[in-house]
C-alpha cells in the first residue's frame, strides 16, 4: 500500500509547532517516563495491522538528553500467518541548543534494534528477521501553553541483519536495510506531574523484505 503523502507533512507540521513560542520550560517535556498502547500498520503489500504496548523514558540535563524505548507488537508484521510478533528497542543521545526559553533543537545519535517473527502452526513454519541500525538526526522539544511537544527526524544506517527460516541455519549479513524515521509526540497535562500523550511515528526501511511501519500511540507519562 502506497504511503500517504500527508504523513511526512504531519510530522513536519509537528516540528514547526514545536518551534512556536510560549512562557514555559522544556524541562517537563524531556524528564519523563511513560507507558503506551498503540496500533501499528505495515504499509508494504500484504501488510498486517497489530496492537502493541510500549514503555519509554527521557532525561534532560544541562543541554544533554537521552531517550530509551521498548515496544512489543502482538502479531506478525505481514498477513498470511497464524502467529508472530515484533519487538523494538531504541536509544537516542544528543544535545539540545535552546533557541528561546521554551524551545530547544539539536542533533542526536540513535541506535535501534528490530526483531520481526512470524509462524504458521499448521505447517510448522517459523521465520524471523533481526535488524541493527545506527545513525542520527534532528530532535526538537518545546513547552507550549496548551501542550508539550517533541519531534524527531532521523536516518539510521544498516549495521547488520540476521534472518532465520525453520529448517535452515541462521544467516547473518554485514549490511542491512537503512531506516528513515520521523515522529511527533504531544503531551497534554492531566494533573501535577502526569500527562496524557498521543503520537504519530513512521519507520521506513529501505530494502525489500523489511516492513515499513506507521504507528499511532496513546499513553500516560509521569514527569520527574
Amino acid at each position: 500500500m502506497r504511503k500517504n503523502w500527508l504523513i511526512p507533512m504531519s510530522v513536519g507540521a509537528g516540528l514547526l509547532v514545536a518551534a512556536a513560542s510560549a512562557n514555559a520550560s522544556i524541562y517537563s517535556v524531556m524528564n519523563q517516563v511513560g507507558m503506551s498502547g498503540n496500533v501499528q500498520g505495515t504499509t508494504n503489500q500484504y501488510g498486517n495491522t497489530t496492537g502493541g504496548l510500549g514503555v519509554r523514558g527521557s532525561l534532560f540535563s544541562q543541554g544533554f538528553f537521552g531517550t530509551a524505548k521498548f515496544r512489543h507488537q502482538f502479531g506478525p508484521a505481514f498477513d498470511g500467518y497464524t502467529g508472530g510478533d515484533s519487538n523494538t528497542f531504541g536509544l537516542k543521545v544528543g544535545y539540545l541548543f535552546p533557541t528561546n526559553p521554551v524551545l530547544a533543537l539539536g542533533p542526536y545519535l540513535g541506535y535501534e534494534y528490530n526483531h520481526f517473527a512470524e509462524n504458521d502452526t499448521y505447517s510448522g513454519y517459523h521465520a524471523s528477521q533481526g535488524l541493527d541500525n545506527l545513525g542520527g538526526g534532528l530532535y526538537a522539544a518545546a513547552s507550549l501553553p496548551f501542550a508539550n511537544v517533541t519531534g524527531y527526524l532521523g536516518y539510521l544506517g544498516g549495521v547488520s541483519e540476521t534472518s532465520h527460516v525453520s529448517g535452515f541455519p541462521p544467516l547473518r549479513y554485514n549490511q542491512a536495510s537503512d531506516l528513515l524515521q520521523m515522529g511527533v509526540n504531544v503531551y497534554y497535562p492531566l494533573m501535577a506531574n502526569l500527562d496524557f500523550y498521543v503520537g504519530l511515528h513512521d519507520d521506513d526501511f529501505t530494502e525489500a523484505g523489511a516492513p515499513n511501519l506507521l504507528r499511532g500511540d496513546v499513553g500516560i507519562g509521569a514527569e520527574f
